[in-house]
Formats: structure tokens, C-alpha cells, sequence
């Protein structure tokens, strides 16, 4: 296996699911992989489960999957789009704190903390519950499935900007729902 060249055992792989050909192909490209994306994230668990998610994928995909450059090119450009799913991923948890902090000060304080909970994730599922249908199936997409904007434009053939729209009006609506406006 170690003599054979990429091509050859992306074919193996897809052709006659031959895990020692996947074996080898991952180790050539692991540690590459793996320094890039530690580069990106700078943090040694995350790249370590961006990396997983690429391979997982390539045997998942294997059959579909048609790579009409190198495995390694390929391989980045997976890589690459998992960090970025990581850090908008990151992102999107930022902007769920930005809701709670649509809550008037002292809220938090005059009531139970489990109470006080529990009635923000009612607010949240209310205000979800009345999005219209596409807002909210995208919203669900977004925060439940965690698909990124091109997966989620993809899926549902609709443009990215679409797709970001959505989620940010669904994001005003929860706030305004939060901040007692709606």
C-alpha cells in the first residue's frame, strides 16, 4: 500500500471499501492535517476532532465522493471547511449569549435561578414556534443540526445570503421575545 499513489488507493477505497488503503491514506495526510489545523485552532482536542470528522466523512462519502485533484487537496479543503463550521460554530454560542443578555437586569435575580431557566427556554421555544415556517426550519437547521450556511443553502436550494437573513431575523425575533417587546 505504501508504494501506491493516491489515485490508486481513493479507488481501492471507493471501489472495494479497502480499509487498509484508507489506513494508509490517513497516514500520510494525519500529522499534515493535523498541523493545520492546530495552526487554525489552536487547540489540540478541537483539531484532533476536525480531523476525525474529515475521515469519518471520506468513508461515509466514499462511494459519492469524486476528487478530480489529489487526496491531499481534497483532504485540506474538507479540513479547512470543518475548522470554519468549528469557529462559526464558536460564533453562533457568542450570539446565544448575546440573547441572555436581552434580559432586563435583575430578572435573573428575583426569581429562582431553575425558574428563571426554564421560563427564558419557553420564551425561546414560543418565539421559535412563531417563525414563519422556512425561518424557523432554518433557524432549527442551524442551531440543532449545526449546518453551515452553504450546507443549509445547499440542502434547501436557497442563496447564502438567504440563508444569513433568515438566521438573523430568527436571532431579532428570539431577542425581541426575550426583551419582552414581542
Amino acid at each position: 500500500m505504501k508504494q501506491l499513489p493516491d489515485i490508486a488507493l481513493l479507488e481501492l477505497i471507493q471501489v472495494a471499501d479497502d480499509r487498509a488503503a484508507f489506513d494508509e491514506l490517513y497516514r500520510r495526510y494525519w500529522r499534515k492535517l493535523y498541523m493545520a489545523a492546530y495552526a487554525k485552532l489552536q487547540n489540540d482536542a478541537d483539531a484532533k476532532d476536525c480531523l476525525q470528522d474529515v475521515f469519518v466523512a471520506l468513508w461515509h462519502k466514499r462511494k459519492e465522493i469524486n476528487i478530480h485533484s489529489s487526496a491531499e487537496a481534497y483532504l485540506y479543503v474538507a479540513l479547512k471547511y470543518r475548522v470554519l463550521n468549528l469557529i462559526r460554530s464558536r460564533n453562533n454560542y457568542g450570539r446565544h449569549l448575546d440573547l441572555f443578555a436581552a434580559i432586563p437586569p435583575g430578572a435573573m435575580q428575583a426569581a429562582d435561578d431553575r425558574l428563571a431557566l426554564q421560563e427564558i427556554q419557553q420564551l425561546i421555544r414560543v418565539a421559535i414556534a412563531e417563525m414563519p415556517e422556512k425561518m424557523r426550519e432554518i433557524y432549527l437547521l442551524s442551531r440543532q443540526q449545526e449546518l453551515g450556511i452553504a450546507d443549509m443553502a445547499k440542502q434547501l436550494g436557497l442563496s447564502a445570503q438567504t440563508i444569513k437573513n433568515q438566521i438573523s431575523n430568527a436571532l431579532r425575533r428570539i431577542k425581541a421575545k426575550l426583551s419582552g417587546q414581542v
